[in-house]
């Protein structure tokens, strides 16, 4: 057992942290197409496979388990699945890359995984399963993992977009100055 009460606060909660998701891929929507959302920066994925990255965990990884736990009476192990991480398949064809379908997905998937988080009941939420180094941690804790891997996601990528707005801000100064120079 995990020890964990589950209250009804708690799971309102987790629903409205996964309610967030749908609100910032929506706000991406009027933003994104302002920044190089396909530019890998040196450390890690571009803006457009981070966002891949979040709908391929939601939607191949977190719903299938928690819908697992729920319907099996039996103790389910993460090990039986393919981490996402493992799974996702990084997209650098630009002929590939749909930013505005792939945020569409993003609220899609996420408004189908919380239609299923609305119909766990409380009892449910408190399910065990098994993580991947072997240890205990009911359904909920699965659910929090994921919003907080999400959420740190979205960090990173309203970091980048900052990056990328301040150099073009910058960028239009230099050339402002030099237009002022080459006026004077």
């Amino acid at each position: 057992m995990t020890n964990q009460e589950i209250t009804q606060e708690k799971v309102n909660e987790l629903l409205s942290d996964a309610e967030y998701l749908l609100d910032e891929a929506e706000a991406l929507k009027y933003v994104i197409d302002a920044v190089p959302y396909s530019e890998t920066p040196p450390e890690g994925l571009s803006i457009y496979n981070m966002l891949k990255l979040i709908d391929h965990a939601q939607a191949n990884y977190y719903r299938p388990i928690t819908e697992r736990v729920i319907s099996e009476n039996r103790l389910v192990r993460l090990s039986d699945f393919e981490h996402y991480k493992d799974t996702f398949e990084e997209i650098t064809d630009e002929e590939e890359i749909n930013i505005q379908k792939t945020l569409s997905k993003i609220i899609k998937h996420r408004a189908a995984l919380i239609n299923v988080f609305k119909r766990i009941s409380l009892i449910d939420w408190e399910k065990e399963l098994r993580g991947d180094r072997g240890e205990l941690l009911c359904l909920f804790d699965l659910a929090s993992k994921m919003i907080r891997d999400e959420r740190k996601t979205l960090k990173e990528i309203a970091d980048l977009v900052l990056i990328y707005q301040n150099e073009r801000q910058h960028q239009r100064e230099i050339e402002k100055k030099a237009s002022q120079q080459k006026s004077s």
